[in-house]
């Protein structure tokens, strides 16, 4: 099992793509079929968050959060409340979306960003530039897997360790290929006041040197291949495999 659905992490997927500047009417004509399917009964189930002139973000009340830009492309999952009334008394907050291990949500993640994608227009020859794969988790540092615990306490050493109100960001390197190079930004943030939790975000990307054609039948693999490549640096990073404050990774 992975450490982020031992700590319920969510996932972010997204696509970087050539720029073509399609109007947001387009945009939401061509993602009618899958809004049509977001209905339950008489009621609707999504919300546009936002619409511009050239992009749109939809939000579903199951969680998962659609953005569409001119280069852009993004799926992810954040947990949705709403306020329920109660009989006599003052209302209560109910999640409405529905807790799954993050394994499970990055693979219906991804697959509804590939019904997105295939679906948005652009012209037969665009290229996908970069594929980005991100876990975020809400955790306290003593219950972080022991690699991000090293990591938190080396950046915290000079000020006797990170307290409320800290974040420090760092992007690195992580492999490299013939075809592509792949990066990863490591975040973290302990906001005030003392009682909160902290956010622990690692944002895995790799970026095509040549550029991918944007297809329906090669798009599913590229992203396997990619998932199965983030996941496996988020597991080292768990296990403190890839930090070593001797200077040795």
């Amino acid at each position: 099992m992975s450490w982020c659905d031992k700590l319920a992490s969510v996932p972010t997927v997204g696509l970087t793509l050539d720029w073509h500047f399609a109007p947001a009417a387009e945009l939401i004509t061509a993602l009618s079929p899958l809004l049509n399917e977001l209905v339950e009964g008489d009621k609707q189930k999504f919300q546009v968050s936002r619409l511009d002139a050239f992009s749109v973000i939809l939000q579903t009340d199951s969680g998962f959060q659609y953005a569409v830009e001119p280069s852009k492309v993004v799926v992810s999952f954040q947990h949705r409340m709403r306020a329920k009334a109660v009989s006599g008394g003052a209302p209560i907050m109910e999640m409405i979306s529905q807790a799954q291990p993050f394994t499970n949500l990055l693979t219906e993640v991804i697959r509804r960003l590939v019904e997105v994608t295939i679906r948005i227009p652009g012209p037969r020859n665009r290229k996908l530039t970069r594929v980005g794969v991100v876990t975020t988790t809400t955790v306290d540092i003593e219950d972080s897997p022991p690699g991000v615990v090293r990591l938190i306490n080396y950046m915290g050493r000079p000020w006797g360790g990170i307290g409320p109100g800290s974040s420090f960001q760092i992007a690195g390197d992580v492999g490299s290929t013939t075809g592509w190079t792949d990066r990863c930004i490591h975040t973290y943030a302990l906001p005030e006041p003392q009682d909160q939790i902290a956010s622990v975000m690692f944002d895995w990307q790799r970026t095509f040197k040549a550029g991918h054609a944007l297809h329906k039948d090669t798009l599913p693999e590229i992203l396997k291949r990619s998932r199965e490549d983030a996941e496996k640096y988020f597991e080292d990073l768990a296990e403190g495999n890839r930090f070593d404050e001797n200077g040795s990774v």
